[in-house]
């Protein structure tokens, strides 16, 4: 059994979605519940595991991060070497998101790294220290991607879309860093919490936040979920694509856009071209849905490899040495 969720929770989790920052007042307003059961309902789908983290979502492009994901085959494990492997991964300073998969790979992980820096030297370690571990591996840079997690959710988003401004040019200093760094952490952390922590005033905090948001360093503040809570199980679908023609590549974006058991996709240059994420509370619906996306695109699209995630082992916010990495060279 899935936790259950009533209308004013799933309505408090799809605002949170779209601006975690959103004020307990302004969410009371929406959804025409008090401030107080509001502050309730979110602190108890915090407690237990169903919202796991409040984080902010940088523009990755004007900060010079780059995106890559990495498969990786295990072999002749003992009874401590998987954990070693995540462990190690785990103090990795720009392995953001690991996890652990059933099917032709054993574990993925997400790397957001600052272009200045080469992403094959953390897979030189990874190879240095669990070489004999190691069968196979692919690494892959995400050209684009797109979430949409708020399906799993089962609403729909209206009138809560972040607003679009004009976006200008900022240069950041070590405050800024400090800010941003403290939102990817909690992106509900008030101003005088962020003004404690940094040595700042809480109005010089609140200015500078607006700064970033209206320079679009700050894209949105949204909240990470916890699927299996609801009862889903997560598929990861490797497809490969027979034919290259922008109009479509376009139906098949729009196609994950719209279905309502897609959660991502992400598109690389590799042997395969696009990964989605698939919500399914069992195999008949996994079954149902390659059935339809068979039927959907028979002869431009080639189903590599279906996966299970079993656990998610790091979160999937910015990792720490984005902000080392942003700091030193704000100094510069």
């Amino acid at each position: 059994m899935g936790l259950k969720l009533d209308s004013f929770d799933r309505r408090i989790a799809c605002i949170l979605l779209e601006n975690s920052r959103e004020s307990l007042s302004d969410i009371s307003k929406k959804i025409r519940l008090s401030r107080e059961n509001v502050n309730y309902k979110i602190k108890r789908l915090s407690s237990n595991g169903f919202i796991e983290d409040f984080y902010a979502k940088f523009n990755e492009a004007e900060l010079k991060i780059k995106h890559c994901v990495a498969f990786v085959q295990l072999k002749g494990l003992k009874s401590n070497s998987e954990q070693e492997i995540l462990d190690f991964l785990k103090r990795q300073e720009f392995v953001n998101w690991v996890g652990t998969v059933a099917g032709k790979w054993t574990l993925i992980f997400d790397l957001r790294v600052p272009e200045t820096i080469a992403v094959s030297g953390i897979m030189n370690q990874l190879l240095a220290g669990f070489g004999e571990n190691i069968e196979d591996y692919v690494l892959l840079n995400v050209e684009e991607g797109e979430l949409f997690f708020e399906k799993c959710l089962e609403e729909k988003l209206r009138n809560l879309k972040w607003s679009k401004k004009k976006t200008r040019r900022k240069k950041l200093d070590r405050t800024d860093c400090k800010i941003m760094e403290v939102l990817n952490k909690n992106s509900r952390a008030s101003y005088a919490e962020i003004a404690e922590k940094i040595g700042l005033s809480a109005n010089g905090v609140k200015k500078r936040i607006k700064n970033l948001e209206d320079s679009k360093m700050i894209e949105k503040y949204s909240i990470t979920l916890n699927f299996k809570k609801l009862g889903f199980e997560w598929y990861g679908i490797q497809l490969k694509l027979a034919k290259f023609e922008q109009e479509l590549n376009a139906s098949i974006r729009q196609f994950f856009r719209s279905h309502p058991r897609i959660i991502f996709y992400y598109k690389y240059l590799g042997p395969w071209d696009y990964d989605i994420g698939f919500m399914a509370r069992d195999s008949t619906e996994l079954k149902n849905f390659i059935n339809e996306l068979r039927a959907k695109f028979p002869e431009e699209l080639k189903i590599t490899d279906v996966f299970i995630t079993l656990d998610e082992i790091k979160s999937c916010r910015l990792p720490e040495g984005i902000f080392k990495n942003l700091e030193s060279a704000s100094k510069h």
